[in-house]
């Protein structure tokens, strides 16, 4: 049962993964190249959420049910509120995905050395 939990669990921080990936890649590279998108770079979020809204509903994804289906009650029925609020831990979670990779993944450009101008 414990081993059941634990994989539906990675499928859900995989999705997240994946989601945050996708996103990143599609819209946040055509907001960093694209230079009158590049205030619109805050919907990647949303875009993200409602992705993960989509996914939690193709896939049945209610994290309260499953939790209730593990700790032995089935009082707790699987509802569209709960995949909705699935989808949007899913999302929100790919964020802060991103936040945890940009921050310890990736170089910042303010460690760099400044070079000498040249004469």
């Amino acid at each position: 049962m414990l081993g059941s939990v634990l994989m539906i669990l990675a499928v859900v921080l995989f999705i997240a993964f994946l989601i945050e990936t996708l996103v990143e890649f599609v819209l946040g590279t055509l907001f960093d190249k694209v230079p009158k998108l590049a205030p619109l770079k805050w919907l990647t979020m949303y875009v993200a959420i409602a992705v993960a809204v989509f996914a939690s509903f193709l896939y049945h994804l209610d994290l309260v049910f499953m939790l209730a289906q593990f700790l032995g009650t089935n009082d707790i029925p699987q509802t569209t509120f709960g995949m909705i609020i699935t989808g949007v831990a899913i999302g929100k979670g790919s964020n802060y995905m991103h936040d945890l990779f940009k921050k310890f993944f990736v170089k910042s450009d303010s460690t760099a050395q400044p070079s000498a101008a040249p004469f």
